[in-house]
């Protein structure tokens, strides 16, 4: 189900000029950028529960790369 929303945001991004974006205040985090974000920090592995506040909700690439959920393609 996630591969299936990150291909469709992934093709809205292709499609949508970027302007077009802009204008509706539609901001896309890239994956490299999630990487790098995700890695300003480790999340201990003894912790009963996280709590993280991602901001721009959106798809939330950087709360899944943090966890681990997508990989560096």
């Amino acid at each position: 189900m996630l591969d299936y929303f990150i291909d469709r945001t992934d093709k809205y991004i292709d499609c949508m000029p970027k302007n077009k974006r802009k204008k509706y205040g539609q901001f896309f985090t890239n994956k490299e950028t999630a990487q790098f974000m995700a890695g300003l920090y480790t999340i201990p592995k003894n912790l009963s529960k996280v709590r993280i506040l991602d901001a721009g909700g959106g798809i939330g690439y950087i709360v899944l790369r943090a966890f681990g959920t997508i990989g560096a393609d």
